[in-house]
């Protein structure tokens, strides 16, 4: 009877620590810089590898609800390391950067792009079906002519498009080209899940 308890309460435990990881890739980094210098990077904060041949982007430009979608290369991220994709014209400094490159990656700050698997929305930056003139904007900072990296605390992507958008809520801000950032990413999602008893309080509890 006591090794069937310490097996259910280590499962419980293992539950915890799962949920403190990002459920699924997300996009970690945005550039909307001069010229073709666009990129985004896709993140797996997830602890399985994952195969970007399930997944898609979706770019929705000046407030259209029709997207113009681009098709990931079925490569295989392992868990903490990113993909780049960048606009195909990018400079030089950008394309030696990037994973994959595409024509399609041509967003401007108004434009909304939304990350897929399947049917199913996993992230979005922007909000589908509206306008919001130049850009989204907030006070630190705007999505056009700019770089924005998701915070080390967003563990979830915001998988309703449709929703108001604040890039505020989720971005820290850098100028314009600013490239140094892509490549990897830093996220704070492996701590146990707020609420969960630690793994060493319940063995001490249960003596």
């Amino acid at each position: 009877m006591k090794q069937l308890f310490l097996i259910v309460v280590f499962c419980l435990g293992m539950v915890g620590i799962a949920a403190a990881q990002t459920a699924d890739l997300f996009i970690s980094e945005y550039v909307e810089g001069s010229g073709y210098n666009k990129a985004l990077e896709i993140y797996n904060g997830t602890g399985d590898p994952i195969n970007l041949g399930n997944y898609a982007l979706e770019r929705y430009s000046n407030g259209s609800t029709t997207a113009t979608t681009i098709t990931l290369n079925a490569v295989e991220i392992v868990p903490g390391d990113v993909f780049v994709i960048t606009s195909d014209a990018a400079d030089p400094t950008l394309l030696a950067l990037a994973d994959q490159t595409a024509s399609d990656i041509n967003f401007n700050g108004d434009d909304a792009v939304v990350l897929v698997r399947g049917l199913q929305v996993v992230d979005s930056i922007g909000q589908v079906g509206f306008d919001p003139g130049s850009a989204w904007t907030c006070d630190a900072g705007s999505t056009v002519n700019a770089t924005l990296r998701r915070v080390p605390s967003f563990c979830q992507g915001d998988n309703n498009p449709d929703d108001v958008f604040d890039p505020c809520e989720t971005f820290e801000f850098y100028p314009s080209d600013s490239f140094d950032g892509l490549g990897s990413h830093t996220a704070d999602c492996s701590s146990v899940a707020t609420g969960v008893t630690p793994w060493g309080s319940l063995k001490a509890s249960y003596r």
